[in-house]
């Protein structure tokens, strides 16, 4: 249940002021309502959350904080879809999982309209405060493209990036898709730099990166060396092999059925729609026949070897 005497202090203009520079009206659909205070288990989890590793000894620090000198942002929350009087979560999962932690029955929360666009909050939320794993927030990006149609763009100048910065956060989702798993669920201390250099590698190339990276043998700079030492590589990547040249007695006789393709479908659309020929057409048309008398008889003295 809600309760709305929790305490105003730092409500609607304190999260404006943390979100702004996104157009926070847009997002949220309207005006925050107040600041209340919410059963924990009345909040559920947004299954679309971009986080999906929460690091324990982060929320215990959180949890500690909260209990020595209470929460000092609340929540945002949204009237749950399909259940009554429960609210789905979406932007601050750490804070509710820390309350949970520190033994706190309630928690504050913001209530936004029902229109508050949940994937866009929930991504913009996690990037401006613990940074999201790379390759969470590459997901978060293009699941923002996907679903709203946005371009690299229109999607940068929502989260306040570049279209450089968000082309390049992209190129983490070419990891396969086994290391983007393991990137997130037990290598997230990784660098983002060194996971691009080893994403713009072919696949062969990724997995044996991968496993000097897991072991911490490998750098920027060497998977930047490997990279384009085996791009460089002519020997280890020879051409398929070129078919001779074909003559012009080749070239033509293969070219005999798209030519005549052509002539069959001109002088079928022709015929098919009764056009009025003009003079000039007409004449072109009796040049041609002319021509393929012409061509006729060269084409039996060659069957006939003559």
């Amino acid at each position: 249940m809600a309760n709305r005497n929790w305490r105003k202090a730092g409500s609607a203009d304190t999260l404006a002021k943390g979100l702004q520079g996104i157009g926070s009206d847009l997002l949220f659909g309207g005006s925050l309502r107040d600041t209340v205070s919410l059963r924990l288990t009345d909040v559920v989890p947004n299954p679309h959350q971009p986080r999906r590793i929460f690091d324990q000894s982060e929320l215990q620090q959180l949890a500690a904080s909260m209990q020595a000198v209470g929460q000092l942002t609340p929540i945002l929350v949204k009237p749950h879809p399909q259940e009554a009087r429960r609210y789905l979560l979406i932007a601050g999962e750490r804070r509710w999982r820390a309350a949970d932690l520190a033994g706190l029955g309630t928690i504050a929360a913001h209530i936004l309209g029902d229109e508050a666009d949940v994937d866009q909050i929930a991504l913009i939320e996690n990037l401006q405060r613990v940074n999201l794993a790379p390759i969470e927030e590459a997901e978060g990006i293009q699941r923002l493209i996907d679903r709203h149609g946005y371009a690299q763009e229109q999607a940068g100048a929502l989260l306040g990036r570049s279209r450089t910065e968000v082309n390049t956060t992209l190129t983490l989702l070419r990891l396969h898709p086994s290391i983007r798993k393991s990137c997130v669920t037990s290598h997230t201390d990784l660098p983002k730099a060194l996971l691009l250099e080893i994403a713009r590698m072919d696949t062969p190339q990724q997995l044996a990166a991968w496993e000097q990276a897991k072991a911490g043998a490998l750098t920027v700079r060497g998977a930047r060396a490997t990279r384009r030492t085996e791009e460089d590589r002519p020997a280890d990547r020879a051409e398929p092999s070129k078919a001779p040249p074909r003559s012009a007695p080749a070239r033509f006789i293969a070219a005999l059925p798209k030519l005549q393709e052509g002539l069959e479908t001109g002088l079928r659309a022709i015929e098919t729609e009764r056009l009025a020929l003009s003079g000039k057409d007409t004449q072109r048309l009796k040049d041609l026949r002319r021509h393929l008398d012409a061509y006729a008889a060269t084409i039996d003295r060659i069957l006939d070897g003559r």
